[in-house]
């Protein structure tokens, strides 16, 4: 009769797990989500601060508050050739990963086989990356907010290397951002990229002796308005294109002529939910070296 008892007992206290412990172990794994973001290299599981999904203006505010702290995830360095075939047919691009994180011969040989794997995802991500990139790059200069550049139909270079996440220590907000570089005579385009949107958040271009990017007829007087609407920003100050930012983004190999180094700083105000987000913009010139630089956001 013990027996039946127990026998009883050993299957209720089993039905009772086997309904309540997955319950408890999925409310258990909710817990931790909410409680820190959880960081994966390869299939990335958002935490809960990143979930929440911030607009590309809140973390521009957040960027420019200096509040941040940053985590550099990977030690990879992505590099490769973009060839934009002729009337947009077709486009290549060959890439390969120099990974800063392999020690000795011996370990590349054990792992060759992980190591192939990871080195193809790694060049299709930045592959997409690029693709991307040059979408955006394409929209702002035919709106006005990047210069017009390159021959697309021509070969770029490009770099993909320094992702990192952003956090905010006291709401434990959190971002991804990457940087990928092109180049292409005269010119070198470092972009900052927010992961989630895509929107560029920041560059830096720059130029040697012969190059003079090309605003257009108009020349930068839509730059304001246009990142304004690219962010999504509520408004941008009406008085931003001054003498001192049409200087900086026009007439900077004039301003150098004279062969002597050459800097100047100015920066266009934006308002988001009743913030003002100013953003710098600065630009400099090395004489001995003709080596120009335009700086967003940097």
């Amino acid at each position: 009769m013990m027996y039946k008892v127990g026998a009883a007992l050993v299957v209720a206290v089993l039905l009772l797990a086997a309904f309540f412990l997955p319950e408890w172990l999925s409310s258990l794994h909710d817990r931790q989500l909410l409680d820190s973001p959880v960081i994966l290299e390869d299939q990335r599981q958002e935490g809960f601060a990143e979930s929440m999904q911030l607009t590309v203006a809140e973390k521009l505010a957040l960027l420019r508050s200096g509040t941040l702290t940053v985590m550099q995830l990977g030690q990879e360095v992505v590099v490769g050739l973009y060839s934009n075939a002729a009337n947009g047919a077709q486009v290549e691009i060959t890439t390969r990963v120099e990974n800063k994180t392999v020690e000795s011969e011996a370990v590349l040989q054990a792992y060759s086989a992980e190591l192939e794997d990871y080195s193809q995802e790694t060049e299709a991500l930045w592959e997409a990356r690029l693709t991307a990139a040059e979408a955006e790059v394409r929209t702002l200069q035919s709106l006005g907010g990047l210069p017009e550049l390159w021959d697309w139909d021509g070969e770029l270079d490009y770099t993909g290397y320094w992702e990192m996440l952003y956090m905010a220590p006291d709401t434990r907000m959190s971002f991804r951002v990457y940087r990928i570089t092109l180049y292409g005579e005269p010119y070198t385009l470092d972009l900052m990229v927010d992961e989630q949107s895509g929107r560029i958040l920041s560059f830096e271009l720059q130029w040697t002796w012969g190059g003079a990017p090309n605003w257009g007829l108009r020349g930068a007087s839509s730059f304001g308005g246009v990142w304004r609407s690219y962010w999504g920003m509520d408004t941008v100050s009406s008085g931003w294109y001054n003498g001192q930012i049409k200087n900086i983004l026009e007439n900077l190999v004039d301003s150098a002529r004279s062969g002597g180094d050459y800097s100047a700083d100015g920066q266009i105000a934006f308002t988001y939910d009743g913030q003002s987000i100013p953003i710098s913009l600065t630009c400099w010139a090395l004489g001995g070296r003709r080596t120009y630089s335009l700086n967003w956001n940097r």
